[in-house]
């Protein structure tokens, strides 16, 4: 999935067009290093093709001391459900990855049991992607005043970002997509865990069916995905004339409803999240709400040089609705 926006031309852009390295991108571009004049000028004359501008940034990061940007990894023991979370959490690594080595910098891996390593791996900034995970590292950055970028968490007193990954809002668009084609008894599938990405769609949905004084019936799924159909059955023998997917199964709960006659294919009873690959959803015609938190690391990059002062700066990440088709 990608945002309709279109994404600014970064550092890596120019040298993979100029056939140079990053690190000769930036010398060219910064008037430093000993490059040779006509590579220099190629350098040049390809940002200035492409549009690029300094990410300032980016720069402010540069003013650090080692160029580095640290990713917080859970270590917890593997189940069906940490395998999922770190699922996740690969995304979102090699999202950083990329996004890092577009601006020149690494990435420094820590896991969220050691703390003590915040200190030896001198970053210059705490990418911390799961407000699930142990927080010790977290809280040692903030001791340290090293700024913390935090996805759907805000650390007060601590320099850096809250990036929204927009699950709240997603969850009240789609439900209120869902009410507005009629259905009067919107069922909710959630995952079965503490996570807090799961904690926010389901407080979401409450809030919503409380303020409306409709009667919430949610169903959970454990994280194998073992009783997925017997909680389909639940909503709708509970009455559900919809539901709203937010454990991201949209496509095979459609095709277990449609097997049930349940569902019409042209028919709007099934929303479903989306973080991934829309690609089944569109092929079923299924209406999907696409939240993107692989943007947060590119986010970090381009907004860091705004913070100042003692609190995280709150961005929102995009997300939009992808209406199904009605004809298949």
């Amino acid at each position: 999935m990608t945002p309709a926006a279109t994404r600014a031309v970064t550092l890596r852009d120019v040298a993979e067009r100029a056939g140079v390295s990053t690190a000769a991108t930036s010398q060219a571009l910064n008037d430093r290093g000993n490059l040779r004049p006509e590579t220099r000028a190629r350098i040049k004359a390809v940002a200035a093709e492409l549009g690029y501008s300094p990410n300032r940034s980016a720069a402010a990061l540069r003013g650090g001391r080692t160029m580095s940007v640290g990713f917080v990894m859970s270590d917890t023991p593997e189940d069906d459900a940490a395998e999922r979370r770190a699922l996740r959490r690969t995304r979102q690594l090699n999202a950083l990855v990329r996004a890092s080595a577009a601006h020149g910098f690494a990435v420094t891996v820590l896991p969220d049991s050691r703390p003590d390593l915040v200190q030896r791996a001198q970053i210059d900034v705490l990418y911390f992607p799961d407000p699930a995970d142990d927080r010790a590292v977290l809280r040692e950055a903030v001791t340290r005043g090293v700024p913390v970028v935090a996805n759907d968490l805000y650390i007060a007193g601590a320099a850096g970002l809250s990036i929204r990954t927009g699950y709240d809002s997603a969850v009240r668009a789609a439900l209120a997509l869902l009410a507005d084609a009629g259905a009067e008894r919107i069922g909710l599938l959630v995952d079965e865990s503490e996570v807090p990405r799961d904690q926010i769609g389901e407080s979401a949905y409450l809030a919503w069916t409380a303020v409306r004084s409709r009667t919430p019936i949610v169903a959970r799924v454990d994280p194998g995905r073992r009783r997925l159909a017997r909680e389909v059955r639940t909503l709708l023998d509970a009455g559900a004339d919809a539901i709203f997917s937010f454990c991201e199964e949209g496509p095979e709960i459609y095709l277990q409803l449609e097997a049930t006659g349940r569902v019409i294919p042209r028919d709007l009873q099934l929303v479903a999240l989306c973080t991934t690959d829309c690609a089944l959803n569109d092929r079923l015609g299924i209406t999907h709400v696409c939240v993107h938190p692989e943007l947060a690391a590119e986010t970090m990059f381009a907004r860091l040089g705004e913070v100042s002062g003692s609190e995280p700066r709150v961005i929102d990440l995009p997300w939009e609705i992808v209406r199904g088709s009605t004809t298949r």
